[in-house]
């Protein structure tokens, strides 16, 4: 019974310190002035492709985001070829590669340049290679421990031999693409990381998996039958893979409770030419490979 007792104090004690470690804190941050943010991740895929340029505010700022509407882009192939984009709305700028011609030259660089209120930038890549979706398998599971029964999916590639390969995996449900920050499925060669060691082989099983969509808990969610999904593996420089590994941890820094690393812009590849000073975004050119079935069993 004392044991119980004093053990039941301890725990009070603990509670109650832990509630008294609990300030509110109100952030004051100082304005800064709004960058330029440029979305150019475009591919060698014969549809439109779309640049994105807007302005950056405040962290509080819960208006619209200002969209740039008055900018030249362009964007050149090292050859000289130069394609166009022009302003349709709402900030974008389209090229359309359906009637023009795709934007492909594979192992060559691409410059992207942007001239918008005095100031030019400009950022280069080199367009990688992509290997092909070799297939789309489903498998019913039962006592699933981490998720509910049904369908589940995974996506068989293999990665090119040779270090140093990155690739952004994009999954669609029913002509949807699934863009949430849990679901950004990147790899490097064949695995997470450069420091994996893995190259040249069929990439590994979560990453594999990862083509099944996920709830806010981190929870699997199966298929249906008769439901469609698209994979497309599109290619990434290694700056790009970084840029989104970054991204991705800023996007989930809330689940990580007192381990949130500080928030921070990733860091871009597009800088003005004039200043040095680097816009935020990215500018990545992939080629694409793709596969879409029917779920059935």
């Amino acid at each position: 019974m004392t044991t119980f007792y004093y053990k039941s104090i301890l725990y009070l004690i603990i509670i109650l310190l832990m509630y008294s470690c609990e300030d509110i804190i109100d952030v004051d941050l100082p304005d800064a002035d709004a960058s330029l943010v440029v979305d150019a991740w475009i591919s060698d895929e014969a549809k439109d492709q779309t640049i994105t340029l807007s302005l950056s505010q405040n962290y509080f700022n819960a208006d619209f985001v200002n969209k740039v509407t008055d900018a030249v882009v362009t964007v050149k192939h090292d050859d000289g070829q130069t394609y166009d984009f022009n302003h349709t709305t709402d900030g974008k700028y389209v090229y359309d590669a359906a009637t023009n011609g795709a934007i492909s030259r594979m192992g060559s660089q691409f410059t992207l340049s942007v001239v918008w209120n005095g100031n030019s930038y400009e950022a280069a890549t080199i367009q990688n290679n992509v290997p092909a979706v070799d297939s789309i398998g489903f498998e019913l599971r039962e006592g699933e421990i981490f998720g509910p029964d049904g369908i589940y999916a995974q996506f068989f590639a293999r990665d090119f031999a040779g270090n140093g390969d990155a690739y952004w995996i994009k999954t669609s449900k029913n002509g949807v693409f699934r863009n949430g920050p849990r679901e950004m499925n990147i790899a490097f060669d064949a695995a997470f990381d450069a420091g994996s060691g893995i190259d040249g082989i069929t990439f590994i099983s979560p990453i594999r998996e990862l083509i099944n969509p996920i709830d806010e808990d981190f929870t699997p969610i199966p298929w249906l039958e008769e439901e469609t999904i698209r994979v497309e593996i599109h290619s990434i420089s290694v700056d790009a893979f970084q840029f989104m590994e970054i991204a991705r941890d800023q996007m989930l820094n809330g689940d990580n409770g007192i381990f949130a690393i500080p928030l921070a812009n990733t860091r871009s590849n597009i800088i003005n030419t004039s200043t040095g000073v680097r816009a935020l975004g990215f500018f990545n050119v992939a080629s694409v490979s793709s596969l879409e079935k029917v779920v059935e069993l």
